[in-house]
């Protein structure tokens, strides 16, 4: 873990961001699905467990996507910042909150440099989100500097591109796929712009590191403590297609304390 960990540079932004603006549409279907299947109670339960004993309830959705997180937990009484650096995202959020739109506060920013006075939030959600930043050592500090004393991270991701990098991952990965394919269910890797996505990801500092090791030591470089680590989230969290299709590339979930 060095330098070169944090630090690119040249800015992936705008092409993160183009990519992200073409699958806005075909990823919220995703998260309207995840809202009216027994998901919403899975990942919420969970939330809800770990978001247990924060000084408040002013919760900031990084990355908040069609707005999963953002709807999920306004509906049970959070005060929700939703951020995304994605208007297209943004806007698909928007519609999914639908009367709850106007209890959720909406910005597009990055994750990255977040436009917040220190000390703002009791609590930070993220899902599927460290896995496509530029400098997620950065973010993690962000994330600290908004979270007032005492305030909890929650983040929880997965090795999605390490595959690229890793021998025996890609062949996990393949097996997956006929694993998929004889269980006659959805491919969630059979879509338009994969190999976009594949491209974008190969310049990505996590894609090429040990996870959720490296992102345990940046939480400790950001000042987190108490950072607890549950590689095993997915069992609780995915339905059963997704269980499969992920198999080889298991999420996990990142707990750390102001």
């Amino acid at each position: 873990m060095g330098a070169t960990l944090l630090d690119e540079d040249r800015s992936m932004l705008p092409e993160i961001r183009d990519y992200w603006t073409k699958r806005a549409k075909s990823y919220s279907e995703n998260v309207r699905f995840e809202m009216e299947h027994v998901n919403e109670h899975l990942w919420m339960d969970v939330l809800e467990q770990y978001l247990k004993g924060i000084p408040g309830n002013r919760v900031l959705d990084i990355g908040t996507g069609p707005g999963f997180f953002a709807i999920g937990l306004a509906k049970r009484g959070y005060q929700v910042t939703a951020v995304d650096y994605t208007g297209s995202m943004l806007e698909e959020a928007k519609k999914n909150a639908g009367a709850l739109a106007g209890e959720i506060t909406f910005l597009q920013m990055d994750a990255q440099n977040l436009d917040f006075d220190d000390a703002g939030f009791d609590a930070i959600v993220t899902r599927n989100l460290t896995w496509n930043l530029e400098h997620p050592g950065k973010a993690y500090r962000e994330w600290h500097r908004v979270l007032k004393k005492g305030g909890v991270l929650l983040n929880f991701d997965a090795g999605w591109y390490s595959y690229l990098f890793d021998e025996e991952k890609a062949l996990s990965f393949e097996k997956d796929r006929k694993r998929v394919k004889d269980a006659k269910i959805k491919d969630y890797e059979d879509y338009s712009e994969s190999d976009k996505m594949e491209e974008i990801s190969r310049g990505l500092i996590l894609s090429r590191c040990k996870r959720p090791q490296t992102d345990i030591e940046m939480m400790r470089r950001a000042g987190f403590k108490l950072i607890y680590t549950d590689e095993r989230i997915g069992e609780r969290v995915w339905d059963e297609e997704e269980k499969v299709n992920f198999a080889s590339r298991p999420m996990f979930m990142l707990r750390g304390v102001k």
